[in-house]
């Protein structure tokens, strides 16, 4: 996904939906890589009518991404959720077959990957590593932090990768190494360098601040906000140099920031709230939820905000502060949404994807499968590609039906990352798995 908006709009409307018979052919792959199946849910895609009702159909997309002016132009993923709104959307199509290109042994089952303008992975691990992966599965860089990093990380406009870690600091990476080095060669899992290893990456800049689980967003001006395990949101300088300011919003297991068009963040916490807060730092209304609210917010083309919650329930909340609708899930909800048009999409760990149309609050179809969900990514068919902590990589057609499914090596509670060569790259709680043709 380009950051560019309108291209992004564009290549969103104008998407065409792949042949049934390419999902024929990709569901009967026998490729060693990883096995097309219909577990959990083939039986039974449907909750309903997969067909809108009258008045609900062609939705527009909107306005999907945000002010990437922060981010780093022409990366394909540049964070968490593809953009500052974390939509989970991408302009590009995803993989049309089950077929593992590489796996790469990590512990980084917290942490999803972002992919530089240069097509290199970056990701954290529990043992306390920033990693740099090239786009074969070979480590090219790395840093080792004071504490395990469990955020996600960020590409911005000067290039460096930003996230941040348990020993309480926030970290501007760079790569040590020219830029094309290592990307474009060797098998996974090869250090490059041989017996040398992986070359360092460097810390441009380090910020201390508290713990950090929360994964940043970058605004257009290029400031970072981050939520700290103190119960803090923290505006910082793009360079590092300065706090800006920080607010309370007594949070304690890592909600991730979302930035809406007109530069609010949007920010859950473990109080059960969803906050609204001003580029000054200003508290500008609070939401009550029935729990607590561990994933990101996404933000709607039309602004909507849509955030889950531990009790269960996806809300969709106006700019005001206000509820439009909510719908029940069978289980808590802890990870994110992701929104494109008429439909927003959400896990539980009642073990489904759900399908919901944003005008209504209305389920549009179920999918299940044998584990809780993690957080979707649409392509720009409007296929959702989404974890299970059954160790299963899912790919759903807009009808609700499954296109083909691979076991990804471990349980899966990240988002993955979607590039523009239609690889999708997911984090499992024991690797780092590359899945395209």
């Amino acid at each position: 996904m380009r950051v560019a908006a309108p291209r992004h709009i564009l290549a969103l409307a104008g998407a065409l939906v792949l042949p049934l018979v390419a999902a024929v052919a990709a569901c009967a792959s026998d490729d060693p890589g990883g096995t097309a199946n219909d577990d959990g849910g083939g039986d039974a895609p449907f909750l309903g009518d997969t067909t809108p009702p009258d008045g609900e159909a062609g939705v527009p997309a909107g306005e999907v991404c945000g002010d990437a002016k922060g981010l780093e132009p022409d990366s394909p993923w540049p964070l968490r959720g593809g953009c500052p709104k974390r939509g989970g959307v991408s302009a590009t199509m995803g993989p049309g077959a089950a077929t593992v290109k590489w796996s790469l042994p990590l512990l980084a089952g917290d942490s999803s990957p972002a992919l530089g303008a240069d097509h290199v992975l970056w990701i954290g691990t529990t043992e306390g590593d920033v990693l740099a992966v090239s786009p074969a599965g070979t480590i090219v860089g790395a840093l080792r932090t004071g504490g395990a990093v469990r955020s996600s990380p960020a590409r911005s406009t000067a290039g460096l990768t930003v996230l941040g870690g348990l020993d309480g600091k926030l970290y501007g990476v760079v790569r040590t190494q020219p830029v094309d080095a290592g990307a474009d060669g060797g098998d996974g899992g090869d250090d490059d360098g041989g017996d040398a290893g992986p070359a360092p990456n460097r810390a441009a800049w380090t910020r201390p601040l508290a713990p950090i689980t929360s994964s940043p967003v970058i605004a257009g001006d290029g400031t970072i906000y981050v939520g700290t395990n103190d119960g803090k949101l923290v505006a910082v300088a793009g360079d590092g140099s300065a706090t800006k300011w920080s607010t309370t919003t007594n949070d304690t297991t890592g909600s991730s920031p979302c930035l809406a068009n007109d530069g609010t963040i949007y920010v859950g916490s473990s109080d059960k709230k969803l906050y609204a807060i001003a580029p000054d730092g200003a508290v500008k209304w609070t939401f009550d939820t029935g729990g607590a609210i561990t994933g990101s917010p996404a933000v709607g083309g039309d602004e909507t905000i849509y955030v889950g919650s531990t009790d269960g329930k996806l809300y969709a909340v106006t700019p005001e502060g206000k509820a439009r609708w909510t719908y029940a899930t069978g289980g808590p909800i802890t990870g994110s949404p992701a929104v494109l048009g008429g439909t927003v999409y959400i896990g539980s760990d009642d073990q489904k994807l759900h399908a919901v149309f944003t005008p209504t609050g209305a389920a549009r179809w179920t999918y299940a499968t044998l584990g809780a969900v993690g957080s979707p990514v649409i392509a720009s068919d409007e296929t959702a590609y989404v974890g299970s902590g059954d160790g299963t990589l899912y790919a759903i057609k807009s009808t609700g039906l499954l296109y083909f499914a691979v076991k990804a090596k471990g349980k899966i509670r990240s988002a993955p990352a979607l590039s523009d060569d239609a690889t999708l790259y997911v984090t499992t709680d024991n690797a780092l798995v590359a899945i395209g043709r």
